[in-house]
């Protein structure tokens, strides 16, 4: 086989298996499906690169260090890239696509021809995947039907904005009001063989209240147990949340003071670059006003 068509075969075989080592990260499984076009993406450019390297030089060890130096730097550009969780995955982008670069170096310098006439159509390929490769970043699996593409305009999806919270379990200093507002504590926990994250604010003390996370669906619903005596539900807005700023709108209220106090109504939490998070909770009070409670965490140390 043609040197730059084998690199293009290969590096896209090699590309699907590079794009599956990201279900070894839990956080980003709801994206796997993007993860892997991409990848197979990615594997054929470094396959293109290695097959053209090898007809100008017929040399193993130099084809195999082109090929991960390739690998290498095609990982690095997409690990350097803002992920769908908000977080850089270096090594677990840069370790298997070196190693897809340095194997398609070698096995086109070991096992491709230098046959002529097909590098054009190689560079035509190379070019259709390229028109293809944004809307690979869309395909993500939705909680009710395998794999399916997903557009934009569906915002984040339930799945994956649930991930992001099971990333909070533990334990967290807060302050309220402000950064340096009076202390308190905030406890997050998975809870019902995963289905569940609990939010525990104030724990141990007479104000503690609980909110309960769950899908359902294509939802992810929001459940708060108030010191008020009421349980306000709220829903994430899919299409104004991001992976790092979940917002939450109002869906209805039940309890002993459902409409006889002040209940949450909508709010947002803004997971941070430096891992603090920001949470902002917005109480209905009487006469249609509004009351705003902003919250700053920090892992607690």
């Amino acid at each position: 086989m043609n040197k730059i068509v084998l690199g293009i075969v290969l590096g896209g075989v090699l590309g699907i298996f590079d794009g599956l080592t990201a279900w070894l990260t839990p956080e980003v499984r709801p994206f796997i499906m993007g993860i892997v076009l991409g990848s197979t993406f990615k594997g054929i450019v470094a396959g293109f690169a290695a097959g053209w390297f090898a007809r100008k030089v017929r040399s193993v060890p130099a084809g195999v260090v082109f090929g991960l130096a390739v690998g290498m730097l095609l990982a690095y550009l997409v690990a350097a890239m803002p992920s769908a969780t908000g977080k850089h995955y270096y090594f677990a982008i840069m370790l298997p696509g070196s190693i897809l670069g340095a194997v398609v170096g070698w096995a086109t310098q070991r096992y491709g021809r230098s046959g002529r006439g097909t590098a054009a159509s190689a560079a035509a390929v190379v070019a259709a995947l390229a028109l293809l490769a944004p809307s690979a970043s869309f395909a993500v699996p939705r909680p009710d039907a395998g794999l399916a593409v997903v557009r934009p305009d569906a915002g984040l999806s339930a799945a994956a904005a649930f991930e992001r919270l099971k990333g909070l379990a533990g334990s967290w200093d807060a302050h309220l009001g402000a950064a340096d507002g009076p202390p308190a504590t905030v406890v997050y926990r998975v809870t019902g063989g995963g289905s569940v994250v609990m939010e525990t604010m104030f724990p141990n003390s007479p104000q503690e209240m609980v909110t309960m996370y769950t899908v359902s669906g294509d939802d992810l619903v929001a459940t708060h147990y108030c010191d008020a005596d009421n349980q306000p539900v709220m829903k994430l807005d899919r299409s104004r949340s991001t992976a790092s700023d979940l917002v939450f709108g109002f869906v209805s209220v039940g309890g002993v003071h459902a409409h006889d106090a002040p209940h949450i109504d909508h709010g947002r939490i803004r997971l941070m670059a430096d891992g603090r998070v920001e949470a902002e909770w917005t109480a209905a009070i009487e006469n249609g006003k509004n009351a705003t409670h902003p919250i700053f965490l920090s892992r607690a140390r």
